[in-house]
């Protein structure tokens, strides 16, 4: 029974983490560059996302667990790649909790209409800092807990859906590279993966690769029901999934806010962890105001007017995600022995991912 607790638990841990806002942006990729180019690009980031969280896991197991990324790139990779990646990953991350605040706002509406425009992101704020008080095993419970209401309501919407993919084609060679930015950035989860080596070293528990697979499989498939879901439905497919869907009464409506509001808030929370930790641990910054930071700092830059240049903050999260895993598989070829296929692949991702960065920049000024 305990074995069965841990595992499901480590799956929807990851699966929580990974499953963001990002997801309603899929069913207008698909649109656009065909179902089966979709796809094709879900299972092979899927692969590539499972071998990075690899890497960083050996990683942290051949430090001992003394380190996080930021302090495993001072060891390793000299002061200037920390110094880089201190920018990345803090800095990075902290925008991507102010564009879950910002996004927050739309989907609070969904469910309550008549709320005053800053409303529904202060009540997301209290409900995802709050947990930051918690123990680690709670916190794992509650993220299981929203990954099973998550999957329900992605079920739901699948099931109502008239059509699925045959109203879409295949292939779309004009836009055959559009999915490429956003299911990578839909299918990263990294900030999970040290919170779970701590858990598992603390209770003994060397299993995990096979809850690396099964969470990231996980996250996959529901975004696939979600996407044949919207797709069987909307009168009209548009870039966030929800201008679309006039003809759904409002109930179903409130439905989507409600996944919305889970999807971005069990992210918010692993990766509010990851901050406060980066600070304290590498940064050797005080816990109360690692603590301070991590819950006010998006709150303050959320009433700051930097909410206006949501576009802005989102190209600089692309850019900081790919730059964190960049990071990531360096510090691996440091630590780890590799071997030459292995080598090889990890070198091929670095690419891939400096590619992320360039589509992301490419299309924000087309």
């Amino acid at each position: 029974m305990n074995n069965f607790k841990s595992f499901w638990g480590g799956v929807g841990f990851i699966a929580a983490t990974t499953i963001g806002a990002g997801m309603f942006s899929l069913p207008y990729i698909f649109h656009k560059s065909g179902w089966l180019t979709g796809i094709f690009y879900l299972i092979v980031l899927s692969g590539a996302v499972i071998f990075v969280h690899r890497l960083y896991w050996l990683s942290l197991e051949r430090a001992n667990g003394g380190s996080r990324l930021l302090g495993l790139v001072r060891e390793h990779l000299g002061k200037c790649a920390f110094y880089a990646s201190t920018v990345s990953v803090v800095a990075g991350l902290f925008l991507i909790l102010l564009i879950y605040l910002i996004l927050s706002e739309s989907f609070a509406r969904l469910i309550l209409p008549s709320a005053t425009a800053s409303y529904g992101a202060i009540l997301f704020w209290l409900a995802a800092s709050l947990p930051l008080l918690l123990k680690l095993p709670r916190i794992v419970g509650a993220e299981f807990f929203g990954t099973v209401l998550m999957f329900l309501i992605v079920f739901f919407i699948f099931l109502t859906g008239q059509s699925g993919f045959s109203g879409v084609s295949a292939v779309n060679l004009d836009n055959v590279f559009l999915p490429f930015g956003a299911i990578l950035f839909s299918l990263t989860g990294w900030t999970v993966i040290e919170p779970m080596f701590r858990w598992e070293k603390k209770n003994g528990d060397s299993n995990y690769m096979p809850k690396l697979v099964f969470g990231t499989l996980l996250s996959a498939i529901i975004y696939l029901l979600f996407v044949a879901g919207i797709l069987g439905s909307a009168d009209s497919i548009s870039p966030d999934a929800l201008s679309g869907l006039s003809s759904w009464p409002s109930w179903k409506i409130q439905l989507l806010g409600w996944l919305g509001i889970f999807a971005m808030w069990t992210s918010y929370v692993p990766i509010s962890l990851e901050i406060k930790n980066e600070l304290k641990e590498d940064l050797h910054l005080p816990p109360f105001f690692s603590y301070l930071a991590v819950i006010f700092l998006p709150l303050l830059l959320f009433f700051s007017g930097f909410f206006n240049f949501l576009g802005a903050i989102s190209l600089a999260g692309g850019v900081f995600l790919a730059l964190q895993y960049i990071f990531i598989i360096l510090v691996s070829k440091k630590i780890l022995a590799l071997s030459s296929i292995t080598k090889f692949f990890a070198n091929l991702l670095i690419l891939v991912f400096l590619a992320a960065a360039v589509y992301s920049v490419a299309h924000y000024f087309q």
